[in-house]
């Protein structure tokens, strides 16, 4: 992680691209470049660490990360990739909570971090653009939130209980010789 100066005049090039900002008056981000930190990361860098507790919500400038969860085993599990515009790390601007994923860049990702303080800060003195950012947090949550239903009702439509093994194996021989005659 490096982090990136820029000016705000170019900041705002950016922000005017991303969709959570797009419908924001210009006067009304103004403020954003001076309250929010730019970093840039390497592919295969971490960004957020499952477990670890963050303060910030994280907008991806320019990008592809991988958002990875531990599984029963411990191996990294790919649950979703995000792009240029994707945010992360909403949790964190509500609650002082351990991170529920690992997020990874996958390519050379520049990514603006808007902290709690900062975040509550800007809602309190710009409320219409805090209404437009609030609004596209809880829609990208209600996204993530469907999106993972479907993954955990495809899994359990595929899991086979040990009951379901019991009924199946009285339906077989008990034994080779029996399959065999």
């Amino acid at each position: 992680m490096k982090k990136v100066d820029i000016f705000p005049e170019a900041l705002f090039t950016s922000l005017v691209d991303i969709p959570m900002f797009s419908r924001i008056d210009r006067s009304d981000l103004d403020d954003l470049p001076s309250i929010c930190n730019l970093y840039s990361y390497e592919p295969g860098e971490k960004i957020i660490q499952e477990g670890s507790v963050s303060v910030s919500l994280f907008i991806l400038l320019s990008g592809d990360v991988d958002i990875l969860k531990k599984g029963q085993q411990k191996e990294e599990i790919h649950i979703n990739s995000l792009t240029m515009g994707a945010t992360f790390g909403e949790t964190s601007i509500f609650k002082d909570e351990p991170s529920t994923a690992t997020v990874r860049a996958r390519s050379l990702s520049l990514i603006m971090a808007l902290s709690r303080e900062n975040f509550s800060n800007y809602i309190t003195k710009h409320p219409k653009a805090g209404l437009v950012i609030m609004t596209y947090i809880v829609y990208g949550l209600l996204e993530k939130l469907r999106s993972s239903n479907e993954v955990i009702a495809y899994e359990k439509e595929f899991m086979v209980s040990a009951d379901d093994l019991d009924a199946m194996s009285a339906l077989l021989p008990s034994n080779v010789e029996d399959m065999l005659s």
